[in-house]
């Protein structure tokens, strides 16, 4: 549209000055100058703001930090540095197990011992159950032969005789007695019981931790991606400290495609709208897309809270909000390498027109790709 107007520009100035034969003077120079000048400054910004173009863009992907969860040297290694790798099959390396795998061993063997100490409890809980109903039978059978005794005596003095009822009272008291101390004996086999069962499920835990441990001896790549910046070797230590990863791992499965606008550029864009995407390292190819969203954020806006006042030389900002695209060909953007860079224009709902500046625009970049290798 510029290039049609200034077509229309330079025609109309032939026109008038040419075939009219208007002698230029210092006014109507001034007129004509300023009527282009201002004609394609408005062009520019209803352009602009109805389909703003941005070349800072790029592919950005996923990364994970390769720490392990457990620590010991590197017995072996699986993984080669930018070589494909599959989510939870392809190892990366294995740490020396053998101290893990004793710890195994050790809390299977507590397991044991605490799960035979449940049983024997609980056979002593059994042996206190009958020793009540011993206790209580004896106990009916002391009473009814204290009873009988009684009864006897009552009945004619001296048949049974006060020592004999007075021993045949104390063996129903002893009765009475053995019963309190059955009874007790249960609570204490219970209580014990229930002990031991928290001691089981104590070393089981302890087990599953250990066992836990031990599998994670082996790390295994964590997406489908690759592994990058490599530092691991052969019998180096490995810490599971987040500051001293073994090396960085690219998350192949999803990559995203952001550009940055000026703030006032976006205040049309909105989601859903459609875009136009080219890359550097595809060069005479334009890819549709869409606008997923604007990122109503930007890192010169964050402060670190510290115990120091701001510094107002030290606010600035770039002015630059990122907008989130998405290709309709979603197999294009997972083939893209990570830091791929381009230049992506945007088609809001206004100003149509001017949507054609843009799509010339984009086009002539993409093609100005295979001449422009820097």
């Amino acid at each position: 549209m510029i290039a049609l107007f200034t077509i229309i520009y330079v025609l109309g100035i032939w026109l008038f000055y040419i075939k009219m034969r208007i002698k230029p003077t210092p006014t109507n120079v001034a007129i004509a100058a300023s009527i282009g000048f201002l004609t394609v400054g408005l062009i520019t910004v209803l352009w602009q703001f109805s389909s703003p173009v941005s070349r800072n863009l790029v592919v950005n992907r996923y990364t994970v930090q390769i720490v392990p969860q457990v620590k010991g040297p590197i017995e072996k290694i699986y993984a080669e540095p930018n070589e494909p790798l599959k989510k939870g099959k392809d190892k990366l390396f294995e740490i020396q197990k053998t101290p893990y795998q004793f710890t195994v061993n050790q809390f299977r063997a507590s397991l044991e011992a605490a799960q035979q100490t449940v049983e024997q409890l609980s056979a002593s809980v059994t042996v206190a159950d009958a020793a009540i109903q011993i206790a209580i039978a004896n106990e009916a059978a002391a009473e009814a032969q204290y009873q009988s005794a009684k009864d006897a005596e009552n009945s004619l003095a001296g048949t049974i005789g006060a020592v004999q009822l007075e021993q045949y009272k104390q063996e129903l008291l002893a009765s009475n007695s053995s019963i309190d101390e059955a009874k007790a004996s249960k609570l204490s086999a219970i209580a014990a019981l229930a002990a031991a069962k928290s001691t089981v499920e104590s070393t089981r835990a302890n087990l599953d931790n250990a066992e836990f441990n031990l599998e994670q001896c082996t790390v295994y790549a964590p997406a489908d991606g690759f592994v990058t910046n490599w530092q691991v070797r052969e019998g180096s230590m490995a810490v599971s400290f987040p500051f001293a990863p073994m090396g960085t791992f690219i998350d192949t499965t999803e990559a995203n495609v952001v550009a940055t606008y000026g703030q006032n550029v976006v205040k049309n864009v909105k989601a859903g709208d459609q875009a136009e995407v080219v890359f550097k390292s595809r060069p005479g190819e334009v890819f549709a897309a869409k606008v997923v969203a604007v990122i109503q954020a930007s890192g010169d806006g964050q402060f670190t809270t510290s115990g120091q006042l701001i510094d107002a030389s030290t606010i600035h900002s770039s002015g630059q909000f990122a907008v989130k695209l998405k290709l309709d060909d979603e197999s294009a953007t997972t083939a893209m390498a990570m830091g791929t860079t381009g230049m992506a224009t945007i088609y809001t709902g206004s100003g149509r027109p001017f949507h054609v500046i843009s799509k010339v625009t984009v086009r002539i970049q993409a093609w100005m790709y295979y001449l422009l290798p820097f």
